[in-house]
């Protein structure tokens, strides 16, 4: 299982660290291509569409960084969810027909909420990268929030179906 990266990220969802960490040099012989797009998820709070943005070598043998930003409603008030972003690096990708694949599932720790308790995510996305520079997939998470004494006092989720992303290649 992948430990991916994050943490909670205030409202509205400001993750320069897209930028910053999905950044290719401008040069013409860069190895990677970078993709960035949006999700379907647009939380009011937040004033836009969640983002998504990753690197694929150019030889589509792995993925060096996916990024990607959500939002989960919590059972315990769903008029104020949670936005947040995850990343990780370093993704196989498989050739599936004339298209290519990747995907992955894993944990990591937000940061406490403002009583206290621990918030502990489980993610999983994957995604479909075609020959022409378009991209597709699908994400969900799931937030436990537990209290000192390690009771969980509420769950929040991306919902039942998985949120949509699509992507494409940006070429400079």
């Amino acid at each position: 299982m992948l430990k991916l990266r994050g943490r909670r990220i205030a409202a509205p969802i400001a993750v320069f660290a897209f930028a910053v960490a999905l950044a290719v040099p401008a040069e013409a012989s860069s190895p990677t291509v970078k993709f960035g797009g949006r999700t379907s998820q647009c939380p009011a709070s937040a004033g836009r569409c969640a983002q998504v943005a990753f690197l694929v070598k150019k030889d589509m043998t792995k993925v060096t960084r996916f990024a990607i930003e959500y939002a989960a409603t919590c059972q315990s008030d769903p008029s104020n969810p949670i936005l947040d972003g995850v990343g990780t690096t370093t993704l196989p990708i498989s050739q599936i027909g004339r298209s290519y694949g990747f995907s992955a599932q894993g944990t990591y720790d937000l940061d406490p909420d403002d009583k206290g308790d621990a918030r502990h995510a489980t993610v999983d996305f994957t995604a479909k990268v075609g020959r022409h520079g378009k991209a597709k997939g699908t994400f969900k998470a799931t937030i436990n929030v537990v209290n000192p004494a390690g009771q969980t006092v509420d769950t929040c989720s991306t919902g039942t179906t998985p949120v949509t992303w699509t992507a494409k290649a940006h070429h400079s």
